[in-house]
């Protein structure tokens, strides 16, 4: 006689209800309603702090000749705005001559810098040769000079190259950026070794290799160093005020201050003529974000 086993049910018991603090532990990268309004406050008064003084000196320059222009309270957005600051600022000094002066000044301060930066970082990153730690040394200690020290011995020199007085006389002495050296040279110690050692391989020359295989790769540090040098371009004072004497030559910069002297008591004049100094480098920035920001994100994933 054959006896039945009969299985037997195991019991499943639920698991045990977990502790409050546990239930309410945060996931990983989940954000709170209090800190996503935290990170909002923030934001926004980040963006108060510098976008106010844009936009009070664009409601400046759109007011009328009845309205205040200047004291407190005041008003941001104009009663009737109007166009009349903006064409009395470009007729009563050479407004368009000045632009054009800074456009000259930029164009060629961004295109000596590309080159030299580029050609210098490549050497500092890729060339071994003897004495280079000394010369990176060197770099980085007249980085921490400030241009009002060389700026008679600068004059001196360019006086003795007869460029005094000319836009070239503008440019060349801050041709090259020692921060556009080290952001060229950390680009191109990012390109792996293999690929310019099968670039030679193949048969390719040192020249060919630089063009072909090193600035494809730092495309976006490029962009990075063509933004830095237009801003340091455009935004230069100090050096045209001194190297200059023609009016005519005078960069935009320094042309705006015969605004001061002749509208000082007129703010809507100077605000006016301190927007249209403003828009170039805004449109350049613009249009660069996309590549400045690549450059920036390549730049901080490779370091």
């Amino acid at each position: 006689m054959t006896a039945t086993v009969t299985p037997t049910r195991r019991s499943v018991s639920a698991p045990a209800p977990l502790p409050p603090r546990a239930r309410r532990r945060r996931v990983p990268g989940r954000v709170g309603p209090v800190e996503r309004t935290v990170r909002w406050v923030l934001m926004a008064l980040a963006m108060a702090v510098v976008l106010g003084p844009l936009l009070w000196q664009l409601g400046t320059a759109l007011k009328g000749a009845g309205e205040q222009a200047v004291g407190f309270p005041g008003s941001l957005i104009p009663r009737e705005p109007t166009f009349d600051n903006f064409v009395t600022a470009f007729t009563s000094v050479p407004l368009g001559r000045y632009l054009l002066n800074s456009a000259a000044i930029s164009a060629m301060g961004v295109t000596l810098n590309l080159v030299l930066a580029t050609l210098t970082g490549y050497a500092l990153a890729r060339i071994a040769f003897r004495g280079r730690a000394l010369y990176i040394g060197i770099l980085l200690a007249t980085a921490a000079l400030p241009f009002e020290v060389i700026l008679i011995s600068t004059l001196l020199v360019t006086r003795g190259l007869a460029l005094q007085d000319t836009l070239l006389g503008v440019v060349l002495p801050q041709a090259v950026s020692i921060v556009s050296i080290f952001v060229m040279r950390q680009a191109f110690l990012q390109i792996p070794n293999e690929l310019e050692e099968a670039a030679t391989v193949d048969g390719a020359g040192p020249i060919r290799t630089f063009w072909s295989i090193m600035l494809p790769g730092v495309r976006g540090s490029l962009a990075v160093v063509a933004v830095l040098g237009f801003l340091d371009s455009w935004d230069q004072f100090l050096w045209p005020l001194v190297v200059l004497s023609d009016p005519a030559n005078y960069p935009v910069n320094v042309g705006v201050q015969f605004l001061s002297g002749a509208f000082s008591a007129d703010q809507r004049v100077i605000s006016a003529a301190a927007v249209i100094v403003m828009i170039p480098p805004l449109l350049v920035y613009f249009l660069m974000q996309k590549q400045v920001f690549t450059g920036l994100a390549e730049g901080a994933l490779k370091g």
